[in-house]
């Protein structure tokens, strides 16, 4: 790889200093925004970042790649620490189903929901399913996304979900994305299985079988999912086996699956549309990070926003993610610093710590990744912007000019300039 160097920016948003815990409060404004400087990369990772006066000098005595930003804003790649992005098939019609007023959980008994993509999945081969995924994945990348969690929970047995990892390991490879995996069997409650029954199957020959091929574990810990004490005996089965945790709670109902912060370290706590002030002070003491899924609310819970600024008011960290599913078919964490900004009552600095460095740390990933500092990875997104301001003001239209994955540049706005 060569020495590239990245000049011309009107804005760099570093966020550095801010990864060895996860931004709360006031300190979420931190984005350490710089002028007159530039960016230089050696080997796929950030070396130092430089102020222009020494710029010249630079690029005589080390004759690196020169990339001009032209004026336009620099900042870390999004990490995005939610998504279902693997699976087979689609679920468009639900979008309708909605529209006349059917519910989540009537459609998901209907057949139709989980069940219909869990159809889908079990019955596409490898192939389809990585073609199929590998297409979100880029429509995620063109809108700035570096990092990405990919949760299982479409197979709900052990070679289905197996096959999913799989495509997860095969996306990696490609080299366009990066990619924390997640094993969550605890999505749905098979056809035919009772949820003690399957729960039984998960703990005897499941688990083990995944040992060691995914960094984290998950559960859905909702009405019409899976119960407390279900999610709390896979947790300490899981933890056992050298899993971290990951917990969906709080997004149809509250039923005290944060209580099991209490004896467990969850790594992030996830949807969290009915959490209660005892909920929140739980999380705040257990060091997880609330992260939140704004699309998520828009598309399934009719506006329904997440309270990000009650968080932010009371000291608690929290990131933001697409949940890019079936059901919410939407990759861009544009879109979703939008809601956030313009429904949940936060700032834009605040909305792109958790869209950077807040996910990095939810992934354990806040040493590699999630801010522009030397020795970090060189995942950098440049925007067609001038100002960071203009993210939300202009979501819908082409944002981001050009991304850079591990120092090389993996996609360009077919109109930019750079």
């Amino acid at each position: 790889m060569s020495i590239k160097v990245i000049k011309g920016a009107s804005q760099i948003l570093t966020l550095e200093g801010t990864g060895w815990k996860p931004l709360s409060g006031k300190a979420m404004e931190s984005i350490s925004l710089k002028h007159g400087v530039s960016v230089v990369i050696d080997g796929g990772r950030i070396k130092e970042i430089i102020p222009d006066s020494r710029l010249d000098s630079f690029i005589s005595s080390a004759k690196p790649e020169v990339i001009d930003a032209s004026g336009r804003v620099v900042m870390p790649g999004f990490v995005d620490s939610h998504t279902h992005i693997v699976y087979a098939g689609s679920r468009h019609d639900e979008f309708y189903q909605k529209l006349q007023g059917k519910s989540y959980l009537e459609i998901l008994n209907s057949g139709n929901g989980i069940y219909r993509t869990v159809q889908d999945t079990r019955n596409a081969d490898e192939d389809t399913i990585f073609r199929q995924s590998l297409d979100r994945v880029r429509d995620a990348v063109s809108t700035g996304t570096t990092f990405m969690e990919m949760k299982t929970g479409y197979g709900l047995d052990t070679q289905s979900e197996l096959k999913m990892l799989r495509v997860m390991d095969r996306i990696s490879s490609t080299g366009i994305m990066g990619v924390s995996k997640t094993f969550l069997p605890l999505h749905a409650i098979p056809k035919g299985m009772t949820e003690s029954s399957y729960v039984e199957m998960v703990l005897d020959r499941m688990l083990p079988m995944f040992r060691g091929k995914a960094r984290f574990a998950d559960s859905f810990c909702d009405r019409g999912a899976f119960s407390k004490d279900s999610t709390e005996r896979f947790f300490r089965a899981a933890s056992s086996m050298g899993f971290d945790l990951r917990l969906h709670a709080d997004e149809l109902a509250n039923i005290g699956c944060l209580s099991l912060l209490d004896g467990h370290s969850i790594k992030s706590v996830d949807h969290l549309l009915e959490t209660d002030n005892t909920g929140m002070e739980k999380i705040k003491s257990s060091g997880a990070v609330a992260n939140f899924l704004p699309i998520t609310a828009f598309n399934i819970r009719d506006g329904k926003y997440p309270d990000m600024h009650f968080f932010y008011e009371n000291g608690v960290p929290f990131s933001i993610s697409t949940d890019c599913s079936p059901v919410s078919g939407n990759t861009s964490m544009l879109f979703a610093i939008y809601l956030a900004v313009r429904y949940c009552g936060i700032s834009i600095e605040a909305a792109i710590s958790a869209s950077t460095i807040n996910g990095a740390f939810s992934l354990g990933e806040s040493n590699n990744r999630g801010s522009i500092e030397p020795g970090k990875s060189a995942d950098i997104i440049i925007l067609n912007a001038s100002d960071y301001r203009e993210i939300p003001y202009r979501y819908g239209s082409r944002m981001v000019s050009a991304v850079m994955r591990e120092g090389e540049i993996i996609y360009r706005d077919s109109a930019s300039f750079i």
